[in-house]
């Protein structure tokens, strides 16, 4: 179940699937110390040193402008909660509805305004980590570092329709 590609393997430099592979392979083969470190920081918070070693040592990027740092730290801290787990194949909505999470918490996800958007995110991985849930992490960077008010609004829709399609309405 955990699709991880090894560091070794070629991605194109600076596209999203390729920094969230990269990443996702970081964390997972992060030593204990790093991936704790990572897991302990909050928003709002100074990054820690383990996060900038694991992105020049490991992603090989330079660091993300200013204005996205919080998402892509916000991006580690999941997934080194989730030890590294990232698969392209399953989609965030698809997690969150086999999850059981319920549709009131999405549509908070998906209205929230910028500044609210980050925490309401982190909760939502936190309840995917303690249902062992792993899924698509390019789809979440998108959703963290997309501005644009018709991406953004394409991107609710995708996870919206995976989220009923894959609904259990027992």
């Amino acid at each position: 179940m955990n699709e991880t590609i090894p560091i070794s393997t070629p991605l194109p430099q600076g596209s999203l699937f390729g920094v969230i592979s990269r990443l996702a392979t970081a964390i997972a083969h992060a030593g204990n110390a790093d991936r704790a470190a990572i897991k302990r920081w909050s928003i709002g918070r100074p990054l820690p040193m383990a996060f900038y070693r694991l992105w020049l040592l490991k992603i090989g990027e330079e660091f993300p402008p200013e204005s996205q740092i919080t998402s892509w730290a916000l991006l580690a801290w999941g997934l080194a909660l989730m030890g590294g787990r990232h698969d392209p194949k399953r989609s965030l909505g698809t997690a969150l509805a086999k999850s059981g999470l319920h549709e009131m918490r999405l549509e908070r996800l998906l209205q929230a305004d910028k500044d609210l958007r980050p925490f309401l995110f982190a909760s939502i991985v936190r309840f995917l980590a303690v249902k062992d849930e792993s899924f698509d992490w390019t789809q979440a960077a998108a959703f963290l570092l997309t501005h644009d008010s018709e991406k953004r609004e394409a991107l609710h829709r995708r996870i919206a329709a995976d989220y009923y399609r894959h609904l259990s309405l027992d």
